[in-house]
């Protein structure tokens, strides 16, 4: 817990720091972009706690009592403020309770308590006073799933009386869960109790393993980084039988897009609704009614753009029905017009 006097932008800005929400160095524009979307009134002086561009002996002793200067309008958390980032592995009865991070959006959050419905304090309790927000978790959904479905973050925690409340932020979507029978057999993580045995409900992963299983996460669901990189993608599912498409879309455990880090956010799309827009057109747009304006020159296909018909950045689905194939024409009109 913050001490009283630990509470204006300066201690708000290291919390950001331990948590992940600003990564380090840290800059005034990122001060200045933390400051907008946490909705805090801040004038431009104020936010000036790490000054920009200014020299070591004209900071503020809120710098000097909280930050160091690595470099030229870069700075760093002072080690002494510093938690030591640790990991966690949740297990999340989505058949025994109404909570499952499966069909959660990206973002929200889910709470859980250190006692079960009557009161009792479930196993590991170590971990429930010793976990802290900014920690990361993997989410293993148990009964029919028995699978990691996600990562979190610990966002709040809140203790009273008895009950430790831990609130944990799903920060990304796998249309490709790791079941669990791939963990066991996996020799890098033949040491790791966990996965071995996770009976209870939360337990402390070394981030040797945490690493390990975020990593054969990616291997499982390779993002897609560039346009042509998804473009590929799609033409390889317009080459697969439309049974093959319509199961994966099915299958998909979320209709939400992930979301990946760029200079912003980005949000990585379905190539396989992406290919049944561009099949249902066949070429002509779905707003004008006219023919696609020119060829792509790399295959000769007509060139249509999908367009979201409820925008993904305020919710929209990532499916068929939400979607169309129209001309760049029409695009600009659907976003500008």
């Amino acid at each position: 817990m913050a001490r009283q006097e630990d509470s204006g932008l300066g201690y708000k800005i290291v919390e950001a720091v331990r948590s992940g929400e600003i990564i380090e160095p840290i800059t005034y524009e990122k001060i200045k972009l933390f400051c907008e979307i946490n909705s805090i009134d801040a004038p431009e002086s104020y936010m000036r706690v790490i000054l920009s561009n200014g020299s070591e002996n004209t900071h503020s002793p809120t710098y000097k009592k909280y930050f160091k200067r690595i470099n030229r309008g870069e700075y760093e958390v002072l080690p002494e403020y510093k938690n030591e980032r640790r990991f966690y592995w949740l297990n999340v009865d989505s058949s025994g309770y109404d909570w499952s991070f499966t069909i959660l959006k990206l973002g929200k959050t889910q709470s859980y308590s250190n006692l079960n419905q009557i009161g009792n304090q479930r196993k590991n309790p170590k971990c429930f006073q010793e976990i802290n927000v900014g920690d990361l978790v993997v989410a293993y959904e148990t009964g029919d799933i028995k699978a990691i479905t996600t990562l979190c973050r610990v966002s709040d925690k809140t203790i009273e009386n008895d009950e430790i409340l831990v609130e944990f932020q799903k920060i990304s979507d796998f249309g490709n869960v790791l079941e669990w029978g791939k963990l066991r057999d996996s020799e890098q993580l033949e040491n790791c109790n966990t996965v071995h045995f996770h009976r209870g409900t939360l337990f402390e992963l070394e981030k040797e393993h945490y690493d390990i299983i975020v990593q054969m996460l990616e291997e499982i669901n390779p993002s897609l980084d560039t346009e042509e990189e998804l473009y590929q993608a799609v033409i390889h599912s317009m080459k697969d039988d439309k049974k093959d498409r319509k199961a994966r879309l099915e299958n998909k455990n979320s209709i939400y897009p992930d979301i990946y880090e760029v200079t912003t956010k980005a949000f990585k799309r379905n190539p396989d609704v992406i290919a049944e827009v561009l099949i249902r057109a066949k070429g002509v747009c779905e707003k004008c009614n006219k023919k696609a304006p020119f060829n792509r020159a790399s295959d000769g296909s007509p060139y249509l753009e999908v367009h979201h018909i409820k925008r993904l950045a305020d919710g929209g689905e990532d499916t068929v029905g939400n979607a169309m194939a129209v001309c760049p024409n029409c695009h600009r009109e659907l976003h500008f017009g």
